[in-house]
C-alpha cells in the first residue's frame, strides 16, 4: 500500500461532517494515508483528539481550519494550515464566528416559521454534534421534522442563496482572514477555486497574501487541476489538495483516498511555513 499520500481537506462532526475525528482517523489509516489534515469549518475543536488518534495509529494529523471569507461581497473559502491553536486572536475570532453562526442559524429558523414551516432551534441543535452551526444543520433538521425529504430538497425550497429563510453569513473579509491565519503562524491557502473565483478575484488574494491555492479537489477536472497548477508555479504558490470528505454527500466515499497529493506538497508547506515564522 502506498503511504505517500495525503489528504488536506477533510470534516468531522466538529462542523458539518459525519464522522467523528478518530472515526475520521481511522478511515485515513485504512485508506492508506499517510497524513490528513482536519479542516473543518470555523473551528479547531477537532484537531486534539484526531492528533492523539493519529499517533496511536502512525497518522500524521495537521491541524486546520476552513474559514468562510468574502472579496467584493462574494463568498470563499480559505484552508489554514499549522496556526498555533492557543493563539488568542484566532480563538477570539472563532469564537465571535460561533455565535455568529447560532444567530444565523436561529435566524433562519425564524424566517422558516414565518413561513408556517414548525421548526425550532432545539430542533437544528440536535443535528449538530459539534460547534459550528451552518445551513446543513438546519436542512437536517427539516429532514427530521419532515418538512422535506432529502437536504438537496431543503435547499431548493428553503436555504438556498435565493430562498425565502436565506440568510447572508457575516463579512470576513479575506485581507483579514490572510492576516489572522498569518498572525497565528498559519498558511493560508484558497480552497476549490474552481468554484467560480475568477482571475481578477484569483489575482486580488495572491496580491493579499495568499500562500497557495488547493489544485487537486473533486469539483475540478483534469483541465482545471493543470490550470491551477501552471498558475501556482507561475506565482510560487503551493500546492495542496484533498477530498474535501464530509461523509454526509454521495459522492464522498468515492473522493476519499482517490483526491489526495503526495507528502512532499506538505513538507514544502512546512518549509514555507519555517521561512513565513523566521521573518516575521
Amino acid at each position: 500500500m502506498d503511504r505517500s499520500r495525503i489528504d488536506l481537506h477533510t470534516h468531522t462532526t466538529c462542523s458539518d461532517g459525519a464522522l467523528t475525528p478518530v472515526e475520521l482517523v481511522r478511515k485515513a489509516h485504512a485508506a492508506g494515508l499517510r497524513a490528513v489534515a482536519v479542516t473543518d469549518h470555523d473551528t479547531v475543536a477537532g484537531v486534539a483528539a484526531a492528533q492523539a488518534a493519529g499517533a496511536s495509529l502512525g497518522i500524521e494529523v495537521v491541524p486546520g481550519v476552513e474559514l468562510s471569507v468574502t472579496v467584493e461581497g462574494a463568498e470563499y473559502h480559505l484552508l489554514g494550515y499549522g496556526m498555533e491553536l492557543s493563539d488568542g486572536r484566532f480563538q477570539d475570532y472563532l469564537g465571535r464566528f460561533r455565535r455568529q453562526r447560532a444567530e444565523r442559524a436561529e435566524q433562519m429558523v425564524d424566517h422558516l416559521r414565518a413561513l408556517g414551516v414548525a421548526l425550532s432551534f432545539d430542533d437544528v441543535l440536535a443535528q449538530a454534534s459539534g460547534d459550528a452551526l451552518g445551513r446543513p444543520h438546519v436542512a437536517s433538521a427539516l429532514v427530521a421534522a419532515g418538512h422535506v425529504a432529502t437536504p438537496q430538497e431543503a435547499f431548493e425550497r428553503y436555504l438556498g442563496n435565493c430562498g425565502p429563510a436565506f440568510v447572508p453569513k457575516p463579512s470576513f473579509p479575506a485581507e483579514a482572514a490572510l492576516d489572522l491565519v498569518h498572525a497565528a503562524g498559519g498558511v493560508a491557502v484558497l480552497a476549490h477555486p474552481g468554484h467560480w473565483t475568477s482571475d481578477a478575484v484569483l489575482m486580488h488574494l495572491i496580491r493579499s497574501g495568499l500562500d497557495g491555492i488547493e489544485t487537486v479537489h473533486p469539483s475540478h477536472d483534469d483541465t482545471l487541476t493543470r490550470y491551477y497548477r501552471r498558475i501556482a508555479r507561475d506565482f510560487v504558490l503551493l500546492e495542496t489538495g484533498g477530498s474535501d470528505y464530509h461523509g454526509t454527500r454521495p459522492t464522498d466515499e468515492a473522493a476519499f483516498g482517490r483526491y489526495t497529493v503526495p507528502y512532499r506538497r506538505l513538507e514544502r508547506l512546512y518549509r514555507h511555513q519555517a521561512r513565513r515564522l523566521a521573518d516575521a
